[in-house]
């Protein structure tokens, strides 16, 4: 029997995140529409994580490149903020400095945030990714030692042809970001896009699993997920592809 499935797919060059899932007017390869289920709490924890996990993949691969930068703000031992909300205020005011002196140069700041504590709760310190800039007049580390004087600062290059579904991970992660267990990242306004799929409806038997990948990407290892819509109860199906690289020298080179 021909199933029908919805398939997304985020083109981002070397990347493309796949997302396949049956619309909720069909039931399932040879099955008769389910009925609607009642989500638990746990079931709604779960999708709404996987959710921005995706949503911050996606403003990366986006409107980041390799060669910019996963920065650490850290705090010196003599000037940690007493509380949370008093860590998150000094972020903001970098930022806002940051912002203040790119517009200066006639250029727009873009950023991803989040404030976390360490593992013991304690030693307070800030993520983000932001653009690596060396024009007008504006060189991004330069400014970022100038102006964050609250303790230490560790730059990490964004790496070539990454997927960055860890970083997002990462960046999401509540445990021990917000004082109440919820993570609430923040971003510049404005100035990130979303990336918008090509939406496509497929007439297939059923769809592959594990997936196969078109000739000349492959599937990157461990991006494949399997599971089922909360409210329809339908099979969904995420993965990442990524391109593989000629070496011109007549053979192929893994692209990461």
């Amino acid at each position: 029997m021909v199933s029908i499935y919805r398939q997304k797919t985020y083109d981002m060059g070397v990347i493309r995140i796949i997302e396949k899932c049956i619309p909720g007017n069909y039931g399932a390869p040879g099955q008769q529409r389910n009925k609607k289920q009642k989500r638990t709490p746990e079931d709604i924890k779960k999708q709404n994580h996987r959710n921005r996990c995706r949503k911050v993949q996606l403003l990366i691969l986006g409107n980041f490149h390799p060669g910019d930068w996963h920065l650490i703000l850290k705090h010196a031992k003599d000037s940690q903020p007493e509380t949370y909300k008093e860590a998150v205020k000094q972020r903001a005011r970098f930022l806002a400095q940051m912002r203040e002196a790119y517009k200066k140069a006639g250029l727009t700041f873009k950023w991803i945030a989040v404030t976390e504590r360490g593992k013991k709760k304690q030693v307070l310190h800030h993520h983000l990714i932001i653009e690596d800039i060396d024009r007008n007049g504006i060189r991004t580390t330069e400014l970022v030692k100038k102006l964050w004087t609250h303790g230490g600062h560790f730059f990490s290059s964004l790496y070539e042809d990454g997927e960055y579904e860890d970083l997002a991970e990462y960046i999401v992660k509540a445990e021990t970001k917000d004082e109440c267990g919820w993570c609430t990242y923040s971003r510049s306004r404005g100035n990130l896009v979303m990336p918008k799929p090509k939406v496509e409806i497929k007439r297939h038997r059923r769809w592959r699993n594990p997936p196969v990948a078109p000739k000349g990407w492959y599937v990157v290892k461990d991006s494949i997920w399997n599971g089922e819509n909360p409210v329809t109860g339908q099979p969904v199906q995420h993965y990442t592809l990524k391109k593989l690289i000629t070496t011109g020298k007549g053979g192929k080179g893994d692209s990461g």
